[in-house]
C-alpha cells in the first residue's frame, strides 16, 4: 500500500524519540531513580490490586490522587489535572492553546520533547540559545517575544540536560507579559528544592508540570500532573483523553504520597551522592563536569565523547551521549544512582 498521499508533509523530517539500550550493568542514561518501590508499598499495592475491578474504567478525574496531591501542595483541586506522564500534559497544553499565530519558544539545549510535540501540534517552534553560563539571555528573549503576537514558552526548571536552574528574575520578566503563557516543567524539583509554585497567584499565566518518574521512582507507570489557574485546567480537560491515567498508576502514586519519609531518605542519598560524584569528577584529567541542581551531571570530555561513552559501556555503565555540534559537543550525562553504581561509573571514567 502506498501511504504517501496520506502522510503529513510537515512530519517528514521528524525522527521518532528513540534511545538505544545496549547491554549494560548500570543504567544511568535516563535520569530515573535508582530506587524501586519500597517493600511495604509494594505489599500494599498487591493487597489493593486484589480489590480492583479491572473490567471497569478508572476514575476519569483521578480524584483520590488529585485530593492527596492538593493536600501536599496546598492548592485547590480545580487547579490540578493529572496525566499519563508530564509529556502527555505538555502535549495537551500545546493542543489546547494552539492558534495559527502562536509561537512555541524554548531555550536550547533543553528537553527534546518540547520541539517534537510542537511539530506534532503544527505549531511554529523557535529555540533560543542559552548563554555561556547555560542561563537565559534576557535581551534575546525580550526581542524574540516582542516579535510575536502570542507566545507559548516552555522552560525546564532545572533544565535538562544542563542541570541548571534558570534565572528566576528573567522568568518573572517573561511571566509579566500579557501576551505569554509559560509552562515551567519542574520534573527535577525534588532534587533542586527551587520552584515558582508559590507565585501562581501573582502570575496566572504560569503553568507548572511535575512528574512521579524521577524522584518518586514511578517512571514505569507514567504519572504526571499540572498545577495552573482553573481557567487553564478547564482548557486542558477539553483536550485530555478520557480515562487517561490507568487505575493501577493512580493507586501507586497515591500510596507513594502517603510515605513522604521514604522519599526524603532517597532524596538525601541522591543529593549526597551528587555532590560526592561531582567532586570526584573534577580532578579527573580531561573531564569537566558542570554544576547541577538535578539528579544528573552533564560533563564535557577532552577526548571524543563517543570514545568515553564506549569506554564506560565496556565497563558496564550506560550513560547518555549528548555529543553534537554546539554547546553540547563532547558532552555526556550521568544519572546519579546508588553508591555502588556511582563507584563503578567513576572507576570507568578514570580508565
Amino acid at each position: 500500500m502506498n501511504l504517501h498521499p496520506f502522510l503529513r508533509e510537515d512530519l517528514a523530517d521528524l525522527t521518532p524519540y528513540h534511545v538505544a539500550q545496549p547491554p549494560h550493568r548500570v543504567k544511568a542514561d535516563a535520569n530515573e531513580s535508582p530506587f524501586d518501590l519500597p517493600p511495604e508499598i509494594r505489599q500494599e499495592l498487591i493487597e489493593a490490586i486484589a480489590q480492583l475491578n479491572f473490567n471497569r474504567y478508572p476514575d476519569p478525574s483521578s480524584d483520590l490522587l488529585r485530593t492527596k496531591l492538593c493536600e501536599q501542595l496546598g492548592v485547590d483541586k480545580t487547579e490540578v489535572v493529572v496525566g499519563n506522564g508530564s509529556d502527555e500534559l505538555i502535549g495537551n497544553f500545546m493542543l489546547a492553546f494552539r492558534r495559527p499565530e502562536a509561537c512555541v519558544s524554548f531555550p536550547t539545549p533543553t528537553f527534546s520533547m518540547f520541539a517534537i510535540l510542537a511539530q506534532v501540534a503544527q505549531l511554529k517552534a523557535v529555540g533560543l540559545p542559552l548563554d555561556d553560563r547555560f542561563d537565559l539571555d534576557r535581551e534575546a528573549w525580550k526581542t524574540h517575544l516582542d516579535s510575536h503576537e502570542i507566545n507559548l514558552v516552555f522552560l525546564s526548571y532545572p533544565n535538562n540536560p544542563t542541570g541548571t536552574n534558570f534565572s528566576a528574575e528573567v522568568i518573572r520578566e517573561i511571566l509579566s507579559r500579557s501576551d505569554t503563557l509559560v509552562l515551567l516543567d519542574e520534573a527535577y524539583y525534588e532534587f533542586s528544592g527551587q520552584s515558582l509554585m508559590e507565585e501562581r497567584e501573582q502570575y496566572p499565566n504560569l503553568v507548572i508540570t511535575r512528574t512521579f518518574s524521577k524522584a518518586y521512582g514511578l517512571a514505569g507507570l507514567r504519572v504526571g500532573y499540572v498545577v495552573a489557574h482553573p481557567a487553564v485546567i478547564d482548557e486542558l480537560n477539553k483536550v485530555r483523553l478520557p480515562y487517561n491515567l490507568n487505575r493501577f498508576s493512580q493507586l501507586a502514586a497515591t500510596l507513594l504520597l502517603k510515605r513522604p519519609d521514604r522519599l526524603a531518605q532517597h532524596l538525601q542519598l541522591i543529593r549526597s551522592e551528587r555532590e560526592r560524584v561531582f567532586n570526584a569528577m573534577v580532578p579527573i584529567d580531561g573531564i569537566h563536569p558542570f554544576p547541577t541542581d538535578a539528579n544528573f551531571i552533564l560533563f564535557r570530555t577532552d577526548s571524543p565523547a563517543p570514545e568515553v561513552f564506549q569506554r564506560l559501556l565496556d565497563h558496564g555503565v550506560l550513560v547518555r551521549n549528548l555529543d553534537r555540534p554546539g554547546p553540547l559537543q563532547n558532552c555526556l550525562r550521568i544519572t546519579i544512582g546508588t553508591p555502588e553504581d556511582n563507584n563503578l561509573f567513576l572507576d570507568g571514567l578514570r580508565g
